[in-house]
């Protein structure tokens, strides 16, 4: 990815999320393994900027509310390839994203809940009910597909700089 033509979307990107990139428990997300090398926060922050680049070329008018709920669709804050728990991780992170989300930031609204609840649709019951919830399902989806094939290290470089933006509020 050009870093200049990239510029104007980390702006908007980081002044739609930046509070949420600066919390801590957001920021541990790094230390959690999500596909092969990606950690969750890379995987994370990969999403929610391809999520609002479509917000963009749909003209979303709630792409706030939206992006939000991308960036936090995985925050299920656990190692899931050496804990387990009674269900597998496909159906069980979800609810545990939503009840990290809830308990950490402040209930999300009712769409916020079936987007992150959703994002592993058709794997996964609960059906995305509205635009913001079936682009999250999308986007997770590619984005896992490039995570797997080690495509999303050309996301690295605006990772680094949104990353770096947040840090030195630039």
């Amino acid at each position: 990815m050009n870093l200049q033509k990239e510029k104007k979307y980390i702006d908007i990107f980081v002044n739609l999320t930046g509070d949420l990139l600066c919390d801590e428990l957001v920021e541990s997300m790094k230390n959690y393994h999500h596909h092969k090398e990606i950690n969750t926060h890379y995987h994370s922050l990969f999403v929610a900027y391809s999520v609002m680049k479509l917000c963009e070329r749909l003209q979303v008018i709630n792409e706030r509310e939206i992006v939000r709920a991308a960036l936090l669709h995985d925050f299920y804050l656990y190692e899931w390839y050496t804990e387990k728990h009674e269900e597998y991780h496909i159906w069980y992170h979800p609810k545990e994203s939503v009840k990290n989300i809830e308990a950490h930031f402040g209930k999300l609204t009712p769409m916020q809940k079936n987007m992150v609840l959703s994002h592993m649709f058709p794997t996964y019951v609960e059906l995305p009910k509205s635009l913001g919830a079936w682009m999250l399902t999308f986007c997770d989806k590619r984005c896992a597909i490039e995570d797997y094939f080690k495509l999303s290290t050309r996301f690295e470089p605006v990772y680094e700089r949104i990353n770096y933006t947040v840090k030195n509020n630039d």
